[in-house]
């Protein structure tokens, strides 16, 4: 279970990027770029995986509290929301993304903290 966290936390964000670009662009979008250009890519996908973390570390907080159903309702909702805008965010590099995707973790990790308060 802790791997399969650790793999779902880290690719979700870089996946969900692929994915959006994919759908905005179509599948050309992949292939007009020169095979050279596969490892920068690639490079900046794996910048942005951490990204994701803050997000994965409050759903599963939420599920340690025995809130599985609200953790991946949370998860799918926010995780959508955070892909899109990682997008924009992109625009104006990493760090953008990192903290775009921090803020929009907020709300789990306000959920996991009044729901560890109520007990």
């Amino acid at each position: 279970m802790n791997m399969r966290f650790w793999l779902l936390a880290l690719v979700w964000l870089p996946a969900g990027v692929v994915a959006v670009t994919l759908a905005r662009f179509g599948t050309t979008a992949g292939f007009a770029m020169h095979p050279a250009d596969l490892p920068m890519a690639a490079a900046s996908l794996a910048l942005v995986a951490p990204c994701g973390l803050p997000l994965a570390l409050g759903c599963r907080k939420l599920w340690r509290l025995g809130r599985r159903r609200t953790a991946w309702l949370a998860g799918a909702l926010l995780g959508l929301v955070t892909t899109g805008s990682t997008i924009i965010a992109g625009l104006l590099g990493p760090v953008a993304i990192a903290l775009c995707a921090a803020f929009l973790s907020l709300p789990v990790w306000a959920v996991a903290w009044y729901w560890a308060r109520r007990g």
